[in-house]
């Protein structure tokens, strides 16, 4: 069986929030009620951010079903030394199904984002890996930054 790569539209939807799902269940999420409320915000996100091109996603289907997807934000920064062009991507909510994940479905949705960044001239690509996802991004390049490591405070 071959599975095709195609861009998200609003009609998917329901298939971007039901793999988003899958996805926070891989990382061991398991509280319903807060999985349905990540449910309904992320519909809400996607419909106001598909339209627009603020949030971009990349579906792949086998026979017309979705069984992997992958986002992307590309976000305006402040230009810096060596980087001229103030854009960066962000790549997120990459989740393929259980039943056909180590068929090579991920690293095809990287390399498909990664192809359009640089289409699109932009000169930095990040990203945060669960320990699952970790080999797929450094098989496309990607290493950690010891120059600017990321920080995180949660402010609510």
């Amino acid at each position: 069986m071959s599975w095709t790569i195609r861009p998200a539209r609003l009609a998917d939807v329901p298939a971007l929030v039901a793999l988003r799902r899958v996805m926070f269940e891989a990382m061991g999420h398991r509280d319903g009620e807060a999985l349905d409320r990540m449910g309904e915000a992320s519909t809400r996100y996607f419909e106001e951010t598909i339209p627009t091109g603020a949030f971009r996603a990349w579906i792949a289907e086998l026979e017309g079903r979705p069984i992997a997807s992958i986002g992307l934000i590309v976000h305006s920064v402040p230009p810096a030394p060596g980087r001229t062009i103030g854009k960066e991507a962000y790549i997120m909510s990459l989740v393929t199904v259980p039943e056909h994940r180590r068929r090579g479905i991920a690293g095809a949705l990287v390399r498909r984002v990664l192809d359009v960044a640089r289409a699109e001239g932009i000169p930095v690509a990040s990203l945060h890996a669960t320990r699952i996802g970790r080999g797929i991004y450094e098989r496309a390049g990607f290493r950690f930054d010891s120059e600017c490591p990321e920080m995180r405070l949660r402010l609510a």
